[in-house]
């Protein structure tokens, strides 16, 4: 019997004693005829439910229970369990047959469309599901429940403006902490924006996204793309820099256009300045190979090797493994060349297989940066893998 199953004959069990229950009630006031056809009514659910039939006892038990004030509670915890068992057309049917009688109270009505509302979240029916739960915005029992949906139906239909508008109203209003959704929400928008070639309206969203969360990584890496976009290198560098401050992981995410941006303005020795700074402040791997990249050109391969080698000796990375083995080649002699090469390619492939980005609430793992964790659905919990195998 597996663990639904065993649930649900639970459940059901507790339906058919209190079938029972009322069933007797019945029978003490009904006229004898109607008495014995509820009477095999039950007993005929009980034998469904008894040879393991629990659908057709479902509906069996449910025919009996007329929906009123002593059992919308019953029906409601029924409802609850066939939405979690994946059968959530029976739970739209049992919830709108609660919310069609008129007898019931204002709450037990409030209920009963709340979780309707939930069981059209769960088959993707939102613009039902939006329509009731901002219907239940005025009701002050299910108004934070309701504010939490809609921010899940927003995120699902990446609708990233009401999204921030609802997070605000739950910052605002329950006094929720939403500043790094709110951020991200507008990243979205801007990203939307930016893809429209609109970087007006882009940098605007980003300046929103910045105002409430100042320290925002991906709010800083857009703001500096954008800048770059307009050929604006020194408000660019100046975006990516914040990065040494807030999280310098993130720095290899934005290494390529800094680059660019010094070499646009000519300044190759602000470049090569920056990257030591960065090293300083704790920068990874790819910043070291940026910089052995410039002490190759001015001093020669030796003198690269040899800053990589210094590194590498507290801080051991198959990144800069690969980079120390690549320039030795070039100095090998021919016999120890075959073997060198060999090895660089082992250590290339193991570089490249292995994963980049690791979420740090659910561990998913990929060689791509996601701002939401595909695995668990939080924001801002994937970051750069560091030590041997990253940065």
């Amino acid at each position: 019997m597996n663990e639904w199953f065993l649930i649900g004959f639970l459940v059901l069990l507790s339906i058919a004693v209190f079938s029972g229950y009322r069933l007797g009630k019945k029978q003490a006031t009904e006229p004898q005829a109607q008495s014995k056809s509820l009477s095999s009514n039950y007993v005929k659910g009980l034998n469904y439910l008894l040879n393991e039939q629990p659908d057709k006892a479902v509906d069996t038990f449910i025919d009996l229970l007329q929906v009123d004030t002593e059992t919308v509670d019953t029906h409601l915890a029924l409802g609850h369990l066939f939405r979690k068992r994946g059968e959530v057309d029976r739970a739209i049917r049992l919830h709108q047959n609660i919310i069609a009688r008129p007898q019931l109270s204002k709450e037990s009505h409030n209920e009963a469309l709340y979780e309707l509302a939930v069981d059209y979240q769960a088959v993707g029916m939102y613009d039902r599901a939006t329509s009731l739960f901002e219907k239940l915005l005025s009701e002050p029992k299910h108004k934070k429940d309701s504010l939490h949906q809609l921010l899940h139906v927003y995120q699902a239909t990446r609708d990233w403006e009401q999204a921030a508008k609802t997070a605000e109203q739950l910052e605002i209003i329950m006094g929720e902490k939403q500043a790094k959704a709110i951020s991200h929400f507008y990243c979205e928008l801007a990203e939307e924006k930016q893809n429209k070639k609109d970087l007006k309206g882009a940098l605007t969203s980003i300046k929103k996204a910045l105002a409430a969360n100042p320290t925002s990584v991906r709010a800083n890496l857009l703001q500096g793309d954008l800048y770059f976009d307009k050929e604006n290198y020194r408000a660019a560098i100046k975006s990516y820099s914040s990065l040494l401050d807030n999280d310098i992981a993130f720095l290899p995410e934005a290494l390529d256009k800094i680059k660019q941006s010094f070499a646009a303005r000519k300044d190759s020795k602000g470049y090569q300045k920056f990257l030591q700074q960065s090293l300083q402040k704790g920068a990874g791997v790819s910043v070291l190979i940026e910089l052995s990249k410039l002490i190759q050109q001015e001093k020669g391969d030796r003198a690269a090797a040899e800053a990589i080698g210094v590194y590498l000796k507290d801080k051991p990375s198959l990144k800069g493994l690969h980079q120390l083995i690549s320039l030795h080649i070039e100095h090998a002699q021919e016999s120890a060349k075959p073997s060198l090469q060999l090895l660089d390619g082992i250590v290339e492939k193991l570089v490249e297989r292995k994963p980049r980005y690791v979420c740090h609430n659910c561990g998913f793992n990929g060689r791509i940066i996601h701002w939401q964790c595909p695995s668990c659905k939080e924001w801002s919990s994937i970051k750069p893998i560091q030590g041997l195998e990253g940065e």
